[in-house]
């Protein structure tokens, strides 16, 4: 997620109060302590769709689902020739956090993919660095809503390109798979058609490519890069909210790559996309607030929600981003009940939440199934697939 926004010190689902702690952006990895006791609460959710367009409605408590492991789900070794995964942190987080959270490797998204024969590398970030994003607000074209990625978010996609070139040279592949958590997700997007990371030319000698002009960043690319062979977006935002709703906080960035690569806008040149979101929370907020204390879960989603998509009310999604903001059209799309956006209690980055996100244990394969799917169907079959997808959203408009 990207907005600068403001998030609650602490809460339980419990309704009970917390001491407060520092504040941290909504979006950061300090987005998901919504469950530390009484999780008998919720009702566990057993489920994992692909198939979103027809949803089962399930039965909701206190606007909440709990996250069971599906019988049947093994682990997902990765296949032979995989290409290494590049992980794209997402607003706020750094690369301890899929490395060592908390202070244990073993239970970090890079260390959970090692295990399965994946080659993880994560985007080298600290979490000071999100500051740069400010640069924008030194711009018109912020305030008017006209920015490409360049200049808040040029440093990241500079980052993103080190890392698939080192991925690349250390494996000896010539593809990698971005997985991009949050606002990792849809700036791997525009890494992925931004022609400055494109090879210069087509030049295979480094030295000419090296010395060739190299564009401007924000520079939009008629095709995809060809070191990329798929794109996983966990709890990403795609799109930004409705600007009769609510501002684009990233200065119009986020709302130019997703006009400039709408949908699975490169699956017809053979570039594989899987969209993933937790349906966990729902919004809800009851007016006038009248209680003191930190916010429940269900207002926390509320608010988070309406910053992103501009409704909260009824929205369900992974209490961070709503279901339907981070799914593509196109893309092979995953639900997963019960899963929440990230691995930290809110308001610090120290502790765990007791709750499952994309990277925990029983649900990575619940997302790394059909990304080994989507690799081994190939390039023809990713840009038939996007064709239909084309022609049943026209026959719907109909």
């Amino acid at each position: 997620m990207l907005q600068l926004g403001r998030s609650p010190a602490g809460m339980l689902a419990n309704r009970r109060r917390m001491p407060a702690g520092p504040r941290a952006c909504p979006s950061s990895v300090a987005a998901a302590r919504l469950l530390a006791e009484e999780r008998s609460d919720c009702l566990v959710a057993r489920a994992v769709y692909e198939d979103v367009a027809s949803l089962p409605e399930p039965q909701w408590r206190d606007n909440q689902l709990r996250w069971s492991r599906p019988a049947g789900v093994e682990q997902v070794q990765a296949p032979p020739g995989a290409p290494p995964i590049v992980v794209l942190p997402g607003f706020g987080n750094a690369t301890t956090d899929y490395t060592e959270p908390f202070g244990n490797r073993e239970a970090a998204l890079a260390t959970r993919l090692e295990v399965r024969g994946w080659r993880p590398f994560v985007v080298p970030v600290q979490r000071k660095d999100w500051f740069r994003v400010a640069r924008g607000l030194l711009t018109r074209g912020f305030w008017r809503g006209g920015l490409t990625t360049d200049p808040g978010y040029t440093w990241y996609l500079e980052r993103v390109a080190e890392t698939v070139e080192r991925a690349l040279r250390e494996t000896g592949a010539e593809q990698v798979v971005l997985v991009g958590h949050s606002a990792g997700g849809w700036l791997g997007r525009a890494y992925l058609g931004d022609q400055r990371y494109q090879p210069a030319g087509g030049a295979d000698d480094a030295a000419a490519a090296a010395a060739a002009p190299q564009a401007k960043p924000g520079t939009a690319g008629a095709a995809p890069n060809p070191r990329v062979a798929a794109v996983v977006t966990l709890g990403s935002p795609q799109r930004p909210p409705p600007p009769e709703k609510k501002r684009d906080m990233t200065g119009g960035a986020q709302g130019w790559v997703d006009r400039t690569y709408p949908g699975a806008f490169f699956a017809g040149a053979g570039v594989r996309y899987v969209t993933v979101c937790g349906r966990t929370v729902r919004g809800h907020r009851d007016f006038p607030r009248q209680r003191e204390g930190p916010r429940i879960p269900e207002e926390y989603a509320y608010d988070s929600y309406t910053e992103v998509c501009g409704d909260g009310e009824g929205v369900a999604g992974d209490c961070v981003v709503p279901l339907g903001s981070a799914m593509l059209s196109g893309a092979r799309q995953v639900v997963l009940d019960g899963v929440y956006h990230s691995m930290s209690r809110i308001g610090t980055f120290d502790e765990e939440s007791g709750v499952v996100w994309y990277g925990s244990e029983d649900v990575l394969d619940c997302w790394l199934g059909p990304l080994v799917a989507e690799l081994q169907r190939g390039p023809a079959a990713a840009a038939e697939a996007l064709v239909a997808a084309v022609e049943d959203g026209e026959a719907a408009a109909a």
